[in-house]
């Protein structure tokens, strides 16, 4: 259980996470031919969800590098916190786990606290890795805590145009907010459908930043 290998407590912060972001930056455009687009679309203050497609298993360390200075908290699978690197490695970005095997309210109740006290939640809407680095279906997570908070969604997407090495290219590209009121999401209606619709929106606005490729 999730439980068993987090704590949740919103007031925890990683002491990894100072260290690591300032270095991630430099970090990537060693890497890579590293390039951002659209930084001035992030919102200054308040709390958000950041959506963004999921290719490479270091995609954090691209998104800190490219939201410096703001810390973000990442949502990612159970199983990434059951083997000791990866554990070491999501808890150091502010990582938390979620069981997709069931309802699991307790790693929904922290997001929605993270996102009220005015932190930023890094969501991958597809859940896993798309294997032909295109941006696949998404799950309704992101609506489902995005209707629990009401709160705004940037999209972002991550593109490499070939299988990622050393030096290839990578673009990131951040897309304008997408206001809460714009999901179709209603307080009234409990249905999985507008869930579903709102998810697609979020991944829509994704694949349209993706579909401009590199910069």
């Amino acid at each position: 259980m999730a439980k068993e290998i987090f704590h949740y407590d919103p007031d925890k912060r990683s002491k990894m996470f100072p260290i690591l972001q300032p270095i991630a930056k430099p970090l990537v455009r060693f890497v890579f031919r590293y390039k951002v687009i659209g930084k001035e679309n992030l919102p200054k203050d308040g709390g958000f969800i950041l959506a963004c497609n999921h290719i490479p298993a270091i995609a954090p360390v691209f998104l800190i590098s490219s939201i410096f200075p703001k810390p973000i908290h990442f949502m990612g699978k159970i199983q990434l916190f059951q083997k000791p690197f990866s554990r070491w490695f999501m808890t150091g970005m502010n990582g938390f786990p979620i069981d997709r095997a069931g309802l699991d309210t307790k790693s929904i109740d922290y997001a929605e606290a993270l996102i009220r006290r005015g932190e930023v939640l890094g969501i991958f809407p597809e859940g896993t890795r798309s294997k032909t680095r295109e941006p696949q279906r998404a799950k309704a997570g992101v609506a489902l805590i995005a209707k629990a908070t009401h709160a705004d969604i940037v999209p972002v997407s991550i593109y490499f145009s070939e299988k990622p090495h050393y030096r290839s290219r990578l673009t990131v590209r951040i897309g304008e907010v997408i206001p809460y009121a714009e999901l179709g999401l209603s307080d009234e209606e409990r249905g999985t459908q507008q869930l579903r619709e709102a998810a697609v929106r979020v991944m829509e606005r994704i694949k349209t930043l993706w579909a401009k490729g590199h910069a």
